[in-house]
């Protein structure tokens, strides 16, 4: 009897190890397919301006497939499990649409169709998911124009013309995030994207209104309903989050929603609630987005914040903001991934500065040990893909930190 219980006991040991085993190689963050560890080893790609793909307007088919065979390989190479690839840069799209306008920053004007048909959405996902790393695809929900140049050339077909959905503001244009129909126009893209492609998730960055003098007195006017301003303009933001959280368990409940916002919520002296931090562009205020909201109301999958400073650093000292955002995201389901300044360890030119030269990939790694270190964190994403490959010494950092 003895014998038995001691196989037995023996056995069940056996079987919550191999458990854990499974369990500690099963991605939380990024499907099925995202690499061999549940830590988030994220890097972004960026098409706006084209800073990290197409390395030029207007190129041929096989241009643009060498050029994402290369970003997935590299991202490979160097232990990513996941890429943030910027589909819709600026209310146009990466991918065939039939609501968003092919981007100028593919074709060199917007509109105009990427030669033999190729869609860029479509084969990187593939080509990621043959490496095992997630594909998330990441919009901008409000941008329209960079500049007045841009706004001149829309396409004809670009929804940002329908009547009033567009507002001016320092001399670049933006939906309007207080229109029920610009906001239902967002959540159709990502409802289009989660139809047609096989991405892992739907990420968004940190713009939401921008600040400066932004007219939408006619939408608030409309639709405020007596509330203050601010609170209106932050429901709007929270509506469209909500939705797009909503649209993305119903459309592929296996797939992550997320966002990227300002590292700093806000100041301790401006919020009770904020952070022991006196600088950052405070994104409660700034951007009328509730990022701390989103997390306690459980409307997105993970949060990301760019916390694009050093450790030690006055004004928003890295350290502080992760313990600040461990603290947000602690009681809650949404995971918690870091957005680091990689562009600063491989350009910082000021020889004063903690991330001049090697001290700056030397910043990026202690940034991750950090990270490694608190439990709440569950990894983090680099900004941006470019960086890595203009500094060997960071990628071979990088490579080094998260080979298998």
């Amino acid at each position: 009897m003895k014998k038995f219980l001691y196989f037995k006991i023996l056995s069940i040991i056996v079987m919550v190890a191999l458990t854990f085993a499974v369990n500690s190689r099963c991605p939380r963050s990024s499907g099925e397919v995202s690499g061999e560890s549940d830590e988030m080893r994220g890097v972004w790609v960026s098409t706006v301006f084209g800073i990290d793909f197409p390395s030029a307007e207007g190129l041929s088919a096989a241009q643009l497939k060498s050029e994402l065979d290369a970003i997935v390989q590299n991202a490979a190479d160097m232990g990513f499990n996941a890429i943030f690839f910027q589909v819709r840069p600026a209310c146009d799209a990466m991918y065939k649409s039939d609501i968003f306008p092919w981007s100028k920053y593919l074709t060199g004007r917007q509109g105009a169709e990427p030669p033999d048909g190729f869609d860029p959405l479509e084969y990187i996902i593939e080509r990621a998911h043959e490496k095992k790393i997630a594909l998330h695809a990441w919009i901008n929900p409000f941008r329209v124009s960079s500049d007045e140049a841009e706004s001149a050339a829309l396409a004809e077909n670009n929804p940002a013309l329908s009547d009033g959905f567009s507002v001016e503001c320092g001399g670049k244009l933006y939906l309007n995030p207080g229109l029920p129909e610009v906001r239902d126009l967002v959540v159709s893209g990502v409802s289009e994207i989660l139809e047609r492609y096989d991405a892992d998730g739907i990420h968004m960055d940190d713009y939401f209104y921008p600040s400066g003098e932004f007219d939408d007195s006619e939408a608030f006017a409309k639709y405020g309903d007596g509330k203050n301003i601010e609170d209106w303009r932050r429901e709007n933001v929270d509506a469209l989050v909500s939705a797009i959280y909503d649209t993305v368990k119903a459309k592929k409940p296996s797939a992550k929603f997320g966002i990227s916002p300002a590292g700093v919520w806000a100041n301790r002296s401006s919020n009770p609630l904020g952070s022991d931090t006196k600088g950052g562009n405070e994104s409660y205020y700034a951007a009328s987005a509730d990022s701390r909201g989103w997390v306690k109301k459980g409307i997105v999958d993970y949060i990301a914040p760019q916390i694009y400073w050093n450790i030690g650093f006055e004004l928003a000292d890295y350290a502080t903001l992760c313990d600040w955002w461990s603290d947000v995201t602690d009681g809650t389901a949404a995971e918690l991934y870091i957005g680091m300044a990689a562009y600063k360890a491989a350009q910082e030119s000021d020889e004063s500065s903690a991330w001049y030269g090697e001290r700056g990939v030397e910043e990026i790694k202690a940034q991750i040990e950090r990270n490694r270190a608190e439990p709440r964190i569950d990894g983090e994403i680099m900004f941006t893909y470019h960086s890595l490959i203009d500094s060997p010494a960071l990628r071979e950092m990088l490579t080094a930190e998260y080979g298998e």
